[in-house]
This record gives C-alpha cells, sequence and structure tokens, in this order.
C-alpha cells in the first residue's frame, strides 16, 4: 500500500545526508528500525524509488526520515534534493529491517547509522539504552551523522572510528577483529551490524574470526 503524502521539511544532516519531515498518514505506524519506500513520479518520467530509514519516534506527530544522496543530474536523490516544502510524494508501508533483539553492540558504516537512529531514540527515551554500545565508522569527519547527539545518548559507549582522518575524539583504522577485540570484552552477545555490503561483510568475517557465532550476528546491507 502506498500514501500520497507532503514533504514538510528538509534539512542537512551531513554533506551527502538529507534529512526529510513527511506529513504522517492516518493510521500509519512503524517499529523503530523498520524503513520504508519513497517515490518520486515526474511527468514522462518512469517512477522512481528509493529506500528510507525512519529517524523520528513512530510518536511524533510527522514523519522524520534521512536519505544518502549521491551526484548526479539523473539521480532520483538529485530530484528528492530539489523539491521543496509542501510538494507531494508517495510513500510506501513499513517494511522491516532492524530488529531489536537485546542490548547489545551496534555497529554501523557510514549512512547504515540511520537505521538504528530510531531505535537509539526510543530505547533513550525509554531509559532503556543502558548496556549498548556503538561502534560508528566513517571515512572523514564531516561523514560523521548525529555525532553530538550520539556522544549525548552513548557517553563513553560511543566509539567513533576514522579510516582516513586523524581527529580528536575519534580512533582512527578500520573496525577488523583486533579493534573489536580491544573495545569488546563480551562476545556471547547481540551484533547489530549495518552499512554497505562489503563493511557489513568484513565486520562479520572479523567476528567469526573473533568466535562470534552466527546466531549473536543481525546483519544489515
Amino acid at each position: 500500500m502506498t500514501y500520497a503524502v507532503k514533504l514538510l521539511k528538509k534539512e542537512k544532516v551531513t554533506h551527502d545526508v538529507v534529512g526529510i519531515t513527511l506529513e504522517r498518514p492516518a493510521n500509519y505506524s512503524f517499529t523503530p528500525g523498520q524503513y520504508a519506500e519513497l517515490t518520486l513520479e515526474r511527468p514522462g518520467k518512469p517512477a522512481e524509488k528509493a529506500p528510507f530509514s525512519f529517524i523520528g519516534l513512530d510518536s511524533d506527530p510527522d514523519l522524520r526520515v534521512a536519505m544518502k544522496t549521491y551526484r548526479g543530474e539523473e539521480t532520483i536523490s538529485a530530484h528528492i534534493k530539489r523539491l521543496e516544502d509542501g510538494d507531494a510524494v508517495q510513500i510506501s508501508g513499513p517494511l522491516n529491517e532492524v530488529g531489536y533483539k537485546g542490548p547489545g553492540v551496534f555497529i554501523a558504516g557510514g549512512t547504515g547509522i540511520t537505521p538504528f537512529m530510531a531505535v537509539f531514540r526510543q530505547l533513550y527515551k525509554d531509559g532503556k539504552l543502558g548496556g549498548n554500545m556503538l561502534i560508528y565508522a566513517n571515512k572523514r569527519g564531516e561523514d560523521i551523522c548525529f555525532e553530538g547527539e550520539l556522544y549525548t545518548m552513548f557517553g563513553t559507549k560511543f566509539i567513533s572510528i576514522l579510516a582516513l582522518e586523524d581527529r580528536p575524539r575519534n580512533a582512527t583504522g578500520q573496525v577488523d577483529a583486533g579493534f573489536i577485540h580491544r573495545h569488546v570484552q563480551q562476545l556471547e552477545q547481540p551484533f547489530y551490524v549495518c552499512g554497505p555490503a562489503p563493511f557489513v561483510s568484513n565486520v562479520a568475517d572479523a567476528l567469526a574470526e573473533l568466535g562470534v557465532d552466527g546466531k549473536w550476528m543481525a546483519l544489515y546491507r
């Protein structure tokens, strides 16, 4: 089922991630960690679809989502960036993605953080974020989404790692077996991993190298 909604607001999250506020259809509800598809129709062009992650709370009056943008005049993200407040788009009903199975270690690469944000925000609001840890990998500081909020929510349980930049408060390098071994003492707990497919595969291999049973891995690409 699809819903016709209005775009209420756009905002810059990072240089290549845009936050979008959409009006909420009547009786529209989602579980933190779910996503939906946005459909953009233009005269004389085939309908274009792109997935987006809910980053707000289900209790919010509107729907808050985030989407990575790509260069190129003919990408759907380029067309979305040109939309103005009040323009109409279509969204699907919620689709499953991240299923929370209890306190554990969240490992995100780049915009792989966005599917986790609604989970974090709901747990934080409910006072249940304790016991969770976040490892968030990016190339450079400019790529980090929601940095200040993540430090507020997780405190010392938030480890930000950069591959290509040496920056205060950040570790440097890759999320490999050695890095996980240094920062995670308990391996028998859920590991939630989300990001580009190569990143997720590499982290899964690192966890396996450390002896983490597959039943503890929740992998999202």
